[in-house]
């Protein structure tokens, strides 16, 4: 089976060798660009974290965490030293491992890998006014704000780093025409926004209405909830989505799949 994998480039190679050691054949390119943020919002946070403000932080990606690295570098702060103050929770086992390689201490994990499960978590522990600090992407499931202040949480919430799409990258133009040319097998969508982004890109290429015709008569995984939708609402039936949304979770589940 050839699977087209969309991944930021600095988690492209290792989704390929993963993908490959589950005996896929693939096909790659990598829409979104990773871009840190240091914005107000940010620093807004990290004074808080500082002045030991922060009761809880919360970290929602691996990407989170080398862009926590790069803003303590550059604004030459010890974040490490900052978050290790306060109890610090991972969304799930990627972050935490890279936060236990940053020297990032892991508290918790939620049962379920996804804004969900992270306010599920948090909100049984009666977070009332607690403050919460979110360390995230600017695309980050509104969920987790809502429900946490639903909750009676005070919430500070700093895109630690931009989501920048790439409709118009040259591999994923390339990776729009290996799909009409009926190469792809199987599509893995690991986030909204790169549906969003894969869609746009075969929009400026004016084959919108084949690409949606063609991922309709393939095998297309969303890595959760928010990407399946996001899939449903462009018009493409999603097949398969793993219990628990991770990367490799979703390669397992187009291996079931596949064997039934």
């Amino acid at each position: 089976m050839r699977l087209a994998i969309m991944r930021p480039a600095d988690r492209l190679d290792g989704s390929i060798a993963l993908a490959r050691s589950m005996d896929f054949e693939t096909v790659a390119a990598s829409p979104l660009a990773i871009v840190p943020n240091d914005d107000a919002d940010t620093r807004r946070l990290m004074e808080a974290l500082k002045l030991g403000e922060v009761d809880h932080a919360v970290i929602t990606s691996s990407t989170g965490v080398s862009s926590i690295l790069e803003l303590g570098r550059s604004c030459d702060v010890d974040m490490i030293g900052m978050l290790n103050r306060c109890r610090v929770t991972a969304i799930g086992p990627s972050t935490a491992r890279a936060m236990t390689a940053a020297g990032i201490r892991v508290d918790m994990m939620p049962e379920e890998y996804t804004s969900a499960g992270l306010v599920n978590m948090l909100t049984s522990m009666n977070v009332s006014g607690r403050t919460v600090g979110l360390l995230r992407s600017d695309h980050g499931d509104p969920v987790l704000v809502t429900g946490l202040r639903e909750a009676g949480a005070s919430v500070l919430e700093a895109a630690v780093y931009r989501l920048v799409p790439r409709p118009e990258d040259e591999g994923l133009a390339a990776l729009v025409q290996e799909a009409l040319d009926g190469n792809v097998d199987a599509f893995a969508f690991p986030s909204a926004l790169t549906a969003a982004t894969f869609i746009e890109a075969a929009e400026l290429m004016g084959v919108r209405d084949q690409i949606i015709a063609m991922l309709n008569e393939r095998l297309v995984a969303a890595i959760g909830r928010p990407t399946r939708r996001k899939l449903e609402s462009m018009g493409v039936r999603v097949e398969v989505m793993p219990e628990q949304a991770t990367f490799i979770a979703m390669l397992v589940a187009i291996v079931g799949y596949r064997a039934r």
